[in-house]
């Protein structure tokens, strides 16, 4: 048999192997699966329904012949309810935001239990390794046929989820560097669903067990997004500016402002709320601490993508890693 033989029937063998696993896996977990599209395709439509009423809402505000910066008497109601109006809808994004931002937790939970921890509480696991499956495409096969479903609803969701925002226009927008928003747009929220199928693989084997498997991975996914979220204002440098005590504020429109105070006579730094709350009159207290100048630590608008490319490698390593760990504990309990 020539060589060009042997590599063509390895390859059959292989998509077959692959192939195999997956196909049985979508049919075990098919009204899941059909379950979380269908509301997918529920959140995506209630997203775009956000945007029309936003839309609306700004039609039926331009008819009445008012602006938000009138000072006519007559336009002080309209502006009032289109205001209200859009905070409303706004608040209704927030939560769609806050739902994309824990979606990667449902997902490392799902397949720490149901995918993986299942099979061996119930001992099919054996009986997936005889059907001419190895350990390592059984388990590629787990995270690659679910890796397509949940990154391309994600990246639907979030393209839904940006583009009704950008349809809100009111006195006070969401700004760009929200928790919520932050982490449901861009490139992080795919990142975080593979770090979420890693995890999920890695506790489901780990501990084998349905129930602690899921509380597992949901704590390990969750924690990962807390702590990002704790330390993302330190992931890209932030400008840093002084200005007069009574000088105009430097900080361009939609800037994200991480740190502001007093700088003293001597150099050094003051938070602002040394001279907030605490004491009665702040220009005695400001005279007190002989503060001379005002600091400015903040992210520009620009600083999004280097922001968001920052958390997405590090959410790329950390999926890397655990897949890595995954594969070597499968490794340990095939031998």
């Amino acid at each position: 048999m020539s060589t060009s033989t042997l590599t063509t029937t390895a390859r059959t063998a292989t998509v077959g192997t692959l192939r195999g696993p997956s196909l049985v896996l979508l049919r075990i977990h098919r009204r899941t699966l059909w379950g979380v599209g269908a509301a997918a395709v529920a959140a995506v439509a209630c997203m775009i329904a956000v945007a029309l009423l936003a839309d609306r809402a700004v039609a039926d505000f331009a008819s009445t012949g008012c602006t938000l910066s009138s000072d006519t008497e007559a336009c002080f109601q309209p502006a009032r309810n289109h205001t209200d109006r859009m905070l409303e809808l706004s608040r209704l994004l927030t939560y769609a935001g806050l739902a994309l931002t824990t979606l990667p937790a449902v997902v490392a939970a799902f397949v720490a239990g149901p995918m993986i921890a299942r099979e061996w509480e119930t001992g099919s696991i054996r009986l997936s390794w005889t059907q001419s499956a190895s350990p390592a495409a059984w388990l590629t096969a787990r995270l690659a046929t679910l890796a397509v479903p949940v990154v391309g609803g994600i990246v639907v969701l979030s393209a839904a989820f940006s583009w009704s925002r950008s349809r809100l226009t009111y006195p006070f927008p969401a700004t760009w560097e929200d928790a919520t928003a932050f982490a449901a747009t861009g490139t992080v929220p795919v990142a975080g669903a593979l770090l979420a199928l890693a995890l999920g693989a890695l506790a489901g084997l780990l501990l084998r067990r349905t129930v602690l498997a899921m509380a597992a991975a949901l704590l390990a996914s969750g924690l990962v997004t807390v702590v990002l979220g704790a330390v993302r204002d330190h992931l890209w440098p932030t400008v840093k500016a002084t200005y007069p005590l009574e000088g105009k504020y430097p900080a361009p429109q939609w800037s994200h402002i991480v740190e502001q105070g007093f700088v003293t006579a001597k150099g050094e730094l003051l938070p602002i709320d040394t001279c907030l709350g605490a004491h009665p009159e702040f220009e005695e207290c400001l005279a007190r601490y002989d503060g001379v100048q005002n600091y400015l630590h903040y992210h520009p608008a620009s600083h999004f993508w280097p922001l968001q490319l920052v958390e997405t490698g590090i959410l790329l390593a950390l999926a890397a890693l655990a897949v890595f760990a995954a594969f070597r504990v499968l490794r340990r309990l095939h031998s």
